[in-house]
């Protein structure tokens, strides 16, 4: 429009500056206008330069037409009003007279916000009952077309050089039977997402299928004609692409591959979204099974999306021994976690810490994990520790907010069957298992009696072992002295 509302605003505004020039005011030649964005947010181009501008010293008066062109939320309201005295600010709103230095002025300031966020929600609220309505009724309601469909007149039209795309998708997911299966052959034929262009002329598309991509196309119910919205599904106005008899078959293999999250399952994922490589590439928990067996463990998002992977990092990581590493790691840091409390309070917790389920306790600890190949670096967050000592030890704790980080030496290697091992440097005699622990401490009495003397058939003959089993612990005694030194 040549001249609109912004435009009205914008002149009451600069006329109420030309009024008060004898005061020494002077428009900024800068304008700050947000057509087309939501007074519900912050997150506006021209109200970030004004903030700039204001902390630039450019600007040192606020004027608006109505208090609701700056914001409709209370508290963004007075996250505004904290940078305003902060850089000494005045705020001015032309057409609602008060004084916000006295407390009447500062309720009446309130209430015309109240009244403006109170606004926005209806409206907000009558926009999402109209979208309700109309997708019950099957009408598309806006959003990027599925592949195998085009937008003409609002409403969802097949597209027949893509409807073949869908099918094949469709088809090849029931003969390969796994959507992984599925994107390796695209990406070797070169098929490719459709090229299309926005409203406005941006070019999108036109590249490979993600797994992601491929997922969300085979669980669309747009394909057999319907719309959905929050979980229900309602009869669309448009037509159908994929028979409902293989659209039925695709979501029951879709439900059989998916794995129920149990609480055992929850347990194996307890590092989920908190592992990271030193290029901050996010692990993911995967799983496999053999001998009837389900083991978990942590894949990098490189592999998973066929990206580079980085030097010197490790593309999957065991679950269970990564997982144990991390618990004895936290559970070493105990009294730093703990804080400046009392010694009868930090005593209490140090006893008794291990009735903490280790699942509460890194998923309330732990903020992030960054590994490396030779070292684990654990942050840890205090906030959450005096909440599982009150729910668990019904103790109270002074509450603080803190972080530190945990530095792990870590020897990677791999066991006689291939599986990947992760192990602290350095060993501590009560962190192997008693079968070894027993012949290790026999290792140690019987090299002192052999030095002295003492023959190695005699030592076997009164123990009742055999010659080479006394030879082998002596020989042991000494490998793990020489790993714990």
């Amino acid at each position: 429009m040549e001249f609109n509302t912004l435009d009205a605003q914008r002149e009451s505004c600069a006329a109420y500056i030309t009024s008060q020039r004898a005061e020494g005011w002077i428009a900024s030649t800068e304008r700050y206008d947000d057509g087309g964005f939501s007074g519900g947010s912050l997150e506006r181009p021209a109200l970030k330069k004004l903030l700039e501008d204001i902390g630039n010293k450019k600007v040192h008066i606020v004027a608006v037409y109505k208090i609701d062109r700056l914001t409709r939320s209370l508290m963004d309201f007075a996250k505004l009003v904290q940078v305003f005295d902060e850089h000494g600010v005045t705020f001015v709103s032309i057409t609602q007279s008060f004084n916000t230095t006295t407390s009447m002025g500062r309720l009446t300031l309130n209430v015309l916000l109240s009244f403006a966020q109170f606004e926005r929600e209806v409206a907000g609220e009558r926009i999402r009952d109209k979208i309700a309505a109309s997708k019950a009724k099957g009408m598309w309601m806006g959003g990027v077309a599925p592949v195998g469909y085009k937008i003409e007149h609002r409403q969802l039209v097949v597209n027949p050089d893509e409807m073949k795309l869908t099918r094949h998708i469709f088809d090849r997911y029931l003969a390969l039977g796994s959507v992984r299966a599925l994107k390796e052959e695209l990406d070797r034929a070169g098929i490719k997402g459709p090229a299309r262009k926005s409203l406005a002329g941006k070019p999108y598309g036109g590249c490979a299928f993600s797994r992601g991509k491929l997922y969300w196309i085979l669980k669309n119910p747009a394909y057999i004609g319907k719309i959905s919205h929050k979980g229900k599904i309602h009869e669309g106005l448009h037509e159908d692409i994929i028979p409902p008899d293989i659209w039925q078959r695709v979501q029951q293999h879709l439900n059989d591959q998916s794995i129920e999250r149990t609480e055992n399952s929850q347990r194996r994922c307890m590092l989920q979204g908190l592992i990271y490589d030193m290029e901050g590439t996010l692990y993911s928990p995967a799983y496999t099974s053999r001998h009837n067996r389900q083991y978990c463990y942590y894949v990098s998002q490189n592999t998973l999306h066929d990206r580079n992977h980085p030097q010197g990092t490790m593309k999957r990581l065991p679950g269970h021994e990564l997982e144990m590493v991390v618990e004895k790691a936290l559970r070493n840091e105990i009294r730093r976690l703990a804080g400046e409390e009392d010694e009868a309070a930090l005593a209490h917790i140090l006893t008794n810490h291990k009735i903490i389920p280790t699942h509460h306790l890194v998923r309330s600890c732990v903020e992030k994990i960054t590994i490396a190949r030779d070292q684990l670096t654990i942050t840890v967050k205090t906030a959450g520790f005096y909440k599982l000592v009150e729910t668990h030890m019904n103790l109270k704790m002074s509450p603080y907010s803190d972080t530190f980080e945990i530095a792990v030496p870590l020897k990677v290697g791999r066991a006689k069957r291939g599986a990947i091992i992760l192990k602290p440097e350095g060993q501590d005699i009560f962190d192997i298992p008693s079968v070894k622990l027993k012949k290790v401490v026999q290792g140690f009495i019987w090299r002192e009696e052999h030095f002295a003397g003492m023959a190695l058939k005699d030592i076997a003959r009164r123990e009742r072992y055999s010659e080479g089993y006394v030879g082998t612990a002596i020989f042991e005694s000494f490998e793990f002295g020489k790993a714990a030194s």
